[in-house]
């Protein structure tokens, strides 16, 4: 039936108010929700002084800095005028606006909302700027004008330097590129000629924004790693070889490509890019390298490690392309386990609280890394945070205003975002940022990377803030889930034991819920260190997965064992199956005594996690696109692993440990 004209506006009208009665219910809503927030922001601060609880905020639940200052500035500067706030239904933007501003607006604002009126972010502004033209005598008025016309005017100017060095610097950097491409001599005569042209154009203008810059590499790479004035400097030199000629042919393209400087630092493309948004080349086919990469470039980063333990992230480092300059290791056993399978890698046998790091400050290191200790914050274990003398974390924080690298990544468990850490996880934080970088913290599974294991753990990773605006997390892989059965099998059967297969089978067929999905293939519980019998809930937790996690077996179960054992019979697991199960390479050997072994096993970080985040850091810092997949796929073979066995041998920092009265657990050792 056709509706009448009235009829239609009458649905309308109907459809109107019904929204605006939901829209309006759903902004008291959300009001009260964010005064409810305030109110437990106050709470914490009972606990907490106000820049802990805005770290605590970033950290534990993941909000903005700039929100959770304001949730903390409107606990105290909004107090009272919960009511009148929940009357208006204010939102996010106003609530941080009125808690951010100045004491004589925010009582103006307030005042006029008693009042009845409508107050919006603007207004807030409006008032804020008549407050302070109002205290401003004519004179005083007349003069801010045209000082804020003449900074206009500046920043116009300003501006338009910087479009014409963005634009020029990219066509420079475009040419530069192609001529290292397959080009006939005319074309590349025609490239090389342009590139020199522009550059000679672009150099004064270049100096009129940025100023003076050192004249020659050493002075550039005098600035902090990363730095904002090392990438200006590192262009104004490209762009004066460029200017001069200087390139291609005999010249190379790289500033000095004979020090060991020039070989990490002085591309002229990567030199360029540091002062252009775009990306080579503009308006021609990019050469391979450009592409997503399924093989790492040369030459490697260069990395230190603390608390680098066994070498769970010394491997996927190493496959990640990373070279290390250092790693730092308390343990004995732990060290002895790094130099018998890297014999080249630097180990120091230090606590890493004696250790000065400002000595590595000058080599320019790209990545500093360690999973410093998880006891401290485990779930499973006392939680004494700070006052647990395993504690490490200020050491962290030390090393890396000391060192000053181009980027961290410190491993922990997901306990440290409890609400118990949250003044330590904000100082920490807090000194961070005061070393110049900004952070970001990361949850990864290692089951999403191929390993057979729960284990979550968080990464928190830092750089300067040009660079972690390209940082992304590494992209997860949950269809490379690996099932204990598939993991063990054939370590179980190794003795002689009939069942092996049976019971790898009811493995992969046991359903389990993750996160609301149904799974197939049973996964190990998180793989710890071994000191005394495991706790009764951790013991119930392996007993459902058929594994008896009470000790560490000297050996694959055989069937005599089974018979003797009878129906309920299960499995020990011994040293190389924990190790698999942490992902470590089956030629892996390990340095110690039982109980060492197996904490340097349970404390190491999975490789793959390992390499996932260098490869993400990698990214961030050198602009290169990974093909993660090609590269991280369980069961593929890892060039970079292998061939940085061709490395030349670096001489430890510390001599070899007695290897008196130590057991070698493993399968096969590095050639």
């Amino acid at each position: 039936m056709k509706r009448t004209r009235s009829q239609e506006e009458l649905l309308k009208h109907e459809a109107v108010a019904k929204a605006r009665n939901s829209i309006r219910l759903l902004q008291e809503q959300i009001a009260d929700r964010l005064l409810k927030i305030t109110a437990q922001v106050e709470s914490v601060k009972e606990h907490l002084t106000s820049q802990e609880t805005v770290h605590f905020l970033h950290a534990a639940c993941e909000l903005d800095l700039v929100d959770a200052s304001a949730f903390v500035k409107a606990s105290v500067n909004l107090k009272g005028y919960e009511d009148l706030l929940r009357e208006k239904r204010v939102g996010f933007a106003l609530l941080r606006t009125l808690a951010c501003t100045d004491d004589e607006t925010r009582s103006e604002s307030l005042s006029l909302m008693e009042a009845g009126a409508s107050i919006g972010t603007k207004d807030v502004t409006a008032i804020r700027a008549d407050f302070k033209r109002q205290k401003l005598s004519f004179t005083e008025l007349q003069a801010e004008i045209a000082m804020r016309r003449a900074r206009s005017a500046a920043r116009r100017r300003m501006a338009a330097s910087v479009k014409m060095i963005d634009k020029r610097v990219g066509e420079i950097m475009t040419n530069v590129d192609l001529l290292r491409s397959k080009l006939s001599a005319e074309i590349r005569v025609q490239y090389s000629t342009t590139a020199q042209s522009m550059a000679t154009d672009v150099l004064p203008r270049f100096e009129e924004v940025w100023g003076r810059q050192p004249a020659s590499l050493n002075e550039a790479l005098a600035h902090p790693n990363g730095s904002e004035e090392r990438g200006v400097a590192l262009a104004h030199l490209a762009l004066k070889k460029i200017a001069a000629g200087e390139f291609g042919g005999d010249h190379g393209y790289a500033l000095e490509s004979t020090t060991e400087a020039g070989r990490y630092y002085s591309d002229l493309v990567d030199c360029l890019q540091n002062v252009t948004s775009a990306k080579p080349p503009l308006e021609f086919e990019a050469p391979a390298r450009r592409k997503p990469v399924a093989t790492l470039p040369r030459p490697h980063l260069t990395v230190v490690e603390v608390c680098a333990g066994a070498g769970g992230m010394s491997i996927g480092l190493e496959r990640a392309g990373y070279h290390p300059l250092a790693l730092i290791e308390f343990d004995k056993d732990a060290a002895a386990t790094l130099r018998r399978n890297r014999p080249f890698w630097p180990v120091v046998q230090a606590d890493m609280r004696s250790v000065d790091f400002k000595q590595f400050r000058s080599a320019g290191v790209d990545l500093l890394v360690g999973g410093v200790p998880c006891q401290p914050y485990s779930m499973e274990g006392l939680g004494l945070g700070k006052d647990d003398p395993r504690d490490l974390l200020p050491e962290a924080a030390r090393a890396v205003d000391e060192m000053r690298p181009a980027a961290f990544a410190f491993e922990n468990v997901a306990g440290l975002l409890n609400a118990r850490h949250a003044d330590h996880l904000g100082s920490f934080m807090r000194n961070l940022r005061k070393s110049g970088y900004v952070v970001r913290i990361i949850r990864m599974d290692a089951a999403d990377y191929g390993v057979p294991q729960e284990r979550t753990r968080i990464l928190i990773v830092g750089m300067n803030k040009t660079a972690i605006g390209a940082f992304r997390a590494p992209p997860t892989f949950p269809q490379w889930r690996q099932n204990m059965g598939d993991a063990l099998e054939d370590l179980m059967a190794e003795n002689g034991w009939k069942g092996a297969a049976d019971w790898a089978e009811a493995l992969r067929s046991q359903i389990v819920r993750r996160n609301g999905i149904e799974l197939r293939g049973a996964l190990a519980s998180t793989v710890v260190g071994r000191k005394g019998s495991a706790r009764e809930k951790e013991a119930a937790r392996w007993g459902r997965k058929g594994i008896d996690i009470r000790t560490v077996s000297d050996a694959a179960p055989t069937q005599e064992q089974v018979d003797r054992a009878g129906p309920g019979f299960l499995p020990l697991l011994t040293l190389r199956m924990r190790a698999r199960l942490q992902a470590f390479p089956d030629y892996w050997s390990f340095v110690g005594g039982k109980d060492s072994v197996a904490r340097q096993i349970g404390n190491a970080v999975p490789p793959p996690i390992g390499m996932a985040i260098g490869l993400a850091v990698r990214s961030a810092l050198r602009g290169t696109l990974f093909d993660y997949e090609s590269l991280m796929r369980p069961g593929g073979v890892h060039q970079p692993e292998e061939s940085a066995r061709q490395l030349a041998w670096v001489p430890p920092l510390v001599p070899d440990l007695d290897e008196k009265n130590h057991s070698w657990f493993g399968i096969g050792l590095p050639s």
